[in-house]
């Protein structure tokens, strides 16, 4: 059974990705509903998130100032606090819902996801 996730504007399409380009990244319960962890694909550190069953993948660092994201909780199901400078982002949209300490409001990049064989996978499709 294959479920995709079209993770949304700040997401690469996973239509667009080729089949080839998915990496297994984690069984899928390796990340608990509501929480984050950082997995290696294809040599990268890549942060995945659970929200209710469904699963969102992003680098492994905030965009803002580079710290850590993974192993963090996520606030009200899908929610993820920088807990450097606070900015908040939704991480099924990449959105940034709440402005740093020093007001920065970038998006959060995310990666195209799926699950085969109750294994998550991450497409890090185009190249960066």
């Amino acid at each position: 059974m294959s479920e995709l996730n079209d993770a949304a504007p700040a997401s690469v399409s996973n239509d667009a990705a080729p089949a080839s380009v998915f990496h297994d990244a984690a069984p899928i319960d390796w990340v608990a509903p509501g929480e984050t962890a950082t997995v290696e694909v294809d040599g990268r550190p890549v942060t995945l998130a659970n929200v209710d069953g469904d699963f969102y993948a992003f680098p492994s660092q905030c965009p803002h100032q580079g710290t850590e994201l993974g192993g963090l909780s996520l606030l009200r199901g899908r929610l993820l606090r920088c807990p450097e400078h606070g900015s908040t982002f939704d991480v099924t949209t990449g959105q940034c819902v709440l402005a740093s300490d020093d007001g920065w409001t970038g998006t959060l990049p995310l990666y195209g996801t799926r699950v085969v064989d109750d294994v998550v996978q991450v497409s890090l499709w185009p190249p960066a």
